[in-house]
């Protein structure tokens, strides 16, 4: 055994791949050390692109890396544009004096006024030089919606067995369009400011980090909850005016995706990828489960493991609504890498429960939080990843199509996903998966560790370690082979 953190222990030794490509339970990374490793994470609260809190990050990730057998770990520098909010207040006038209203976060990247704010009159329309105050609703999905995106349809799903389809599935970032949509509005008529009113009670959105496609819009805009938007709401309709403060620094900075090898007998690469930055320790845990991955990967002799895995732990998911350290990756790489890559793998956000704010049907309440499998159109894929699902018994077992249109005119079929995984398909059309959920507590800063089953995510990692090994098996020809369109 060798001791990694806090003198917890691991497995240690060369393990089989086997020919079944099962991970036996014992030579896999313990429930002990994931578990302490989720804490630390969790700790950490937010971790936005190219802070402080971000780079310390990586560089444990790094350190961590070489030290579970990863080899060739290296950083690959980015620049960015970076918008740090400072102090944000919302004060309303009112016959007595200036009310403050609470805010529940500024918008990211929105914009920023100067230390006395700006004072104009509320309005529920865009109107220049006033302060815009504009509902957000949450789109109302039911769990059927999913079902029927699945590469095998809503027969090809296993579901607990008191699944209903029509349970809701309402999270605010699904309201992200729309918010975007107010703000671009707003900045073109020139606009003093926005007031985002999310309909949700404040605790739900607690530090909520929206929007994150970094975009830096020159409009200083916050958000409430609906309980003072009805306030705000009213004090428009009066033609009262607001003071809104939001400071906020904006400065050139460096951020790194990471990498790294667990070679194998061939230069033919099966990609094991996640995001860095993120709200909290759900958002994205992604990279602890693959540090347990690498951990047995690494222990595989090379010449049993057929295709070298690649590491890839990206920056940018919050800076950005199309994966930019992804598409970085993808551009730098275009001619070395990414022509070696049999297939790619995505994991984001393992082990989550369901939140209380989340509207639940009525009857008990799930063990876990809706989750599903992004895939490109290639079967072999779409089959491996069910594979996966199935053996976690985690999630449900969906595999679903890509189905939003992509804007970068690259996909191969002008559609891609929401995960950070997407631009392996949208952008360079290779065969891969992105495992994912999205509780409505996924993007607020702050602690989730009781939202989170440690002992789920190690299923999760060990069921898609198996998935990885079967990628590492399937001819490349097989893997590159798309379905047919019908």
């Amino acid at each position: 055994m060798t001791t990694i953190h806090d003198d917890l222990k691991w497995p240690d030794g060369p393990v089989e791949a086997g020919p079944d490509g099962r991970v036996a339970d014992g030579a896999f990374l313990g429930l002990e050390v994931l578990d302490s490793w989720q804490r630390e994470l969790d700790a950490r609260g937010l971790r936005a692109t190219g802070s402080d809190s971000h780079h310390a990050y990586v560089a444990s990730l790094v350190e961590r890396l070489g030290r579970v057998g990863v080899q060739d770990v290296r950083e690959e520098k980015l620049p960015l544009r970076r918008w740090t909010p400072r102090r944000r207040q919302l004060t309303l006038d009112a016959a007595g004096g200036p009310v403050e209203v609470p805010l529940v976060t500024p918008v990211a990247y929105s914009g920023r006024t100067p230390a006395h704010g700006v004072t104009a009159p509320l309005s529920a329309k865009a109107v220049t030089g006033h302060i815009g105050v504009v509902d957000i609703a949450l789109p109302a999905l039911q769990a059927h919606v999913f079902d029927d995106l699945d590469w095998a349809g809503p027969d090809g799903v296993r579901h607990d067995a008191d699944y209903d389809p029509a349970t809701p599935y309402e999270r605010v970032w699904l309201s992200q369009d729309a918010m975007r949509e107010c703000l671009d509005r707003f900045a073109r008529v020139g606009a003093s400011g926005l007031i985002l009113v999310v309909d949700l009670p404040a605790e739900a959105m607690r530090e909520g980090y929206l929007l994150y496609d970094g975009v830096h819009r020159g409009l200083p805009a916050v958000f409430v909850s609906r309980e003072q938007g009805t306030l705000l709401h009213a004090a428009a309709a009066e033609g009262r005016e607001a003071t809104l403060v939001l400071e906020a620094r904006v400065e050139d900075v460096e951020t790194a995706n990471v990498l790294g090898l667990i070679p194998g007998a061939s230069d033919e690469l099966v990609v094991l990828h996640s995001h860095t930055d993120g709200t909290n320790g759900l958002e994205d845990n992604g990279p602890e489960a693959i540090l347990a991955m690498a951990q047995y990967l690494a222990r595989i002799p090379r010449e049993e493991l057929p295709r070298s895995v690649l590491v890839l732990l990206t920056t940018g998911h919050f800076t950005t609504y199309t994966a930019w350290g992804l598409e970085a990756f993808l551009d730098r790489h275009r001619d070395d890498l990414v022509p070696k890559i049999a297939a790619a793998l995505c994991l984001e956000h393992l082990g989550a429960r369901p939140w209380p704010h989340d509207k639940q049907p009525e009857g008990p309440v799930p063990q876990h939080e809706f989750g599903c499998v992004f895939a490109s159109p290639h079967q072999k894929v779409i089959d491996a990843v069910r594979g996966g699902l199935d053996r976690a018994a985690v999630t449900e077992s969906r595999v679903l199509r890509p189905f939003v249109p992509d804007t970068t005119g690259r996909s191969p079929d002008g559609t891609t996903w929401p995960g950070d995984g997407s631009a392996f398909w949208h952008t360079a059309g290779l065969p891969s998966a992105n495992f994912i959920t999205g509780p409505g507590y996924l993007l607020n800063a702050e602690p989730v560790l009781d939202f989170i089953d440690v002992e789920a995510m190690r299923r999760q990692a060990i069921a898609f370690t198996e998935t990885v090994l079967e990628l590492c098996t399937i001819p490349f020809a097989e893997l590159h082979t798309r379905r047919d369109p019908s």
